[in-house]
């Protein structure tokens, strides 16, 4: 069998995830297929556990001393791959069988430089569909443009389109998420790689790419796989969670969006209703006080601070190189969008 992808594991918010992640990966693809796993400062036990794992089905171990940001991962394994696809991954994703053929198949036959798989999103009683493929839209909102991406069927339930998925999600796409997504290895080394200035809007910038490069993404409805994203949390991840998804780097994401795509994003909402309220949950699920407090009190008590001295921690012990930032795009993405009028 000729092996025409390797699998780049890249950390999301969640240390603990990576050892479901890999074994149910590596129930689901040919023995040969490499694997390539970025990790840094992962605690001793789920070291060990990788070790353990390693030693029993063997992929490659890219182990950094210290925390890195999920772009930087990707573009450490993406220069590591040699085969015509690489699919990047996130580590706390669960695959149903011939998700990964299918996605070489759909590449194949639509000759695409993407493909994004159908993700679920879980643990759930039902299959709640996370991501279709979706598409961005540029629309006016307060008197402004606003880009706006959205997600086929998100939150459907599958039972209720599966049978008409055909027509409600077809291959047509213009966005793949990271959570699991294929892409030819020469597009990739087109590209250069991934912002590693960027821990959101990762995917629109992306998809914005695609668009100014001319390039091809489509969707295979037959590939799946689960975004774990309601897996309880465990304490042992609230370091790499709050360095992840650090207010200092999200300001900086948006800044940066901005400044590569000349089009302003909601500030506010991204960075509060989304962000820190995200880590406010990671809070409340490891130290019983925050949920004692109350989350508003918490933060001005305990959270801020302590985000700021788990981060400036953090960033003394990651290397003083400066980030991969890929060369401008040929077009504004009100230039990409000049149809939308």
């Amino acid at each position: 069998m000729s092996i025409r992808s390797t699998i780049i594991i890249s950390p999301r918010e969640r240390f603990t995830s990576v050892i479901d992640s890999l074994e149910s990966l590596f129930r689901t693809i040919p023995p040969e297929t490499r694997v390539i796993v970025i990790e840094g400062e992962s605690p001793a036990l789920v070291k060990s556990a990788l070790l353990d794992l390693k030693s029993r089905r063997d992929f490659d171990l890219v182990s950094l001393g210290h925390m890195v940001i999920p772009n930087e991962a990707r573009n450490i394994g993406g220069r590591m791959a040699d085969t015509e696809f690489i699919v990047f991954a996130d580590n706390d994703i669960k695959y149903e069988p011939f998700w990964l053929e299918r996605l070489e198949a759909n590449a194949d036959k639509y000759n695409s430089d993407a493909v994004a798989p159908l993700i679920f999103i879980g643990p759930s009683d039902k299959k709640l569909i996370h991501h279709a493929g979706g598409k961005l839209e540029l629309m006016k909102k307060g008197g402004r443009d606003v880009l706006i991406e959205r997600h086929r069927l998100m939150n459907r339930p599958f039972a209720d389109v599966e049978e008409s998925l055909d027509q409600e999600a077809p291959v047509k796409n213009e966005v793949c998420e990271f959570h699991c997504a294929l892409m030819k290895l020469d597009f990739f080394n087109r590209l250069g790689g991934f912002d590693e200035r960027l821990i959101t809007r990762e995917q629109m910038d992306f998809a914005l790419r695609i668009k100014d490069l001319g390039a091809k993404i489509t969707f295979e409805k037959d590939s799946r796989v689960t975004y774990m994203a309601f897996e309880k949390f465990d304490p042992q991840d609230l370091p790499y969670h709050l360095f992840r998804w650090s207010d200092s780097r999200a300001l900086e994401s948006i800044e940066v969006f901005e400044e590569t795509w000349g089009i302003p994003l909601n500030r506010r909402a991204i960075r509060f209703n989304w962000i820190q309220q995200h880590r406010d949950r990671a809070w409340a699920s490891s130290l019983p006080k925050a949920k004692l407090l109350g989350r508003h009190a918490f933060r001005l008590v305990h959270a801020n601070q302590a985000e700021k001295q788990l981060n400036s921690d953090a960033d003394s012990r990651r290397p003083k190189t400066p980030p991969f930032i890929p060369s401008l795009p040929s077009a504004s993405a009100l230039t990409l969008f000049k149809d939308f009028r």
